[in-house]
């Protein structure tokens, strides 16, 4: 529902291209970043490295305990120097190849912290009421009604019923006794539902209806026919603020970082032969 009121391709973009987890991780917080975890022929491997990867990992490591990801991630910085100091050894660190993918890398993590401090920190909660008010509060209310419904398989047996609810009998029990439907054990309960989540001949009986009366003529559907009952008829209530921050803050981070690279591409001096 809340993905709805967004650009969700653009955010996507944004959070997958620009934005880097934030918080700090337990290693530098417990004796800080520059405690040494490991030491590998002479050379420190720090918690603030070890952060630094847990945080490039992210979910990836969601369901390990603390003392498998400790073990895991320390075991891959370890296993990373060694080989960083094997390529060294061989003049790797000299070649066209390994100046190239190194400029890249610094480019890209350029772009990161220019995000970061630019974007991400610049994003207030001024800005996300602002957005939540434009996009989610001003929106017209939905309706909603709740429903119960009777499903048979034939037109007769849907009108016989229609005569008993008539007849004074309880619509709850006849759904349970008579309806073929996965609700009628429930009393052929539905629920609150929207326009669009039924289908059209259901729903436009539904929201045709008055609160507490039933359908006088029975509905077809692909399933069968129903006898429906409207119980109550409310506004859908609306996602409230925190609920939907998450998406909020993607959406704005990428109104910002596009209006600031709109602004340095029209400074800039960019020439793209063919």
């Amino acid at each position: 529902m809340v993905r709805a009121y967004f650009q969700r391709s653009a955010v996507a973009a944004a959070a997958s291209l620009f934005m880097l987890a934030a918080m700090p991780g337990a290693m530098a917080q417990d004796g800080g970043a520059d405690r040494v975890i490991a030491t590998v022929n002479g050379k420190q491997i720090t918690a603030g490295e070890f952060d630094f990867i847990a945080d490039q990992l992210g979910p990836q490591t969601d369901k390990m305990t603390p003392e498998q990801k400790q073990e895991a991630l320390t075991t891959m910085l370890v296993n990373m120097e060694l080989v960083s100091q094997a390529a060294v050894k061989q003049g790797l660190d000299q070649t066209d190849s390994f100046k190239e993918q190194a400029e890249f890398l610094k480019k890209r993590a350029l772009q990161t912290e220019f995000f970061r401090k630019n974007v991400d920190e610049a994003i207030t909660d001024a800005d996300l009421q602002a957005v939540y008010d434009e996009q989610i509060g001003a929106l017209p209310a939905r309706q909603e009604v709740k429903a119960r419904h009777i499903l048979v398989k034939t037109e007769d047996e849907a009108k016989e019923i229609i005569k008993q609810l008539d007849g004074g009998a309880d619509f709850a029990e006849l759904a349970k006794e008579k309806s073929t439907g996965p609700s009628g054990s429930q009393g052929g309960d539905l629920g609150y539902f929207g326009q669009g989540q039924m289908v059209p001949s259901f729903e436009a009986a539904a929201f045709a209806l008055e609160k507490g009366k039933y359908t006088e003529q029975p509905v077809k559907s692909d399933f069968g026919w129903h006898v429906i009952l409207v119980e109550d008829k409310r506004d859908a209530p609306k996602p409230t603020l925190e609920s939907v921050k998450p998406n909020l803050r993607a959406f704005v981070a990428q109104q910002k970082f596009q209006t600031l690279l709109d602004g340095l591409r029209k400074d800039a001096d960019i020439k793209m032969p063919e």
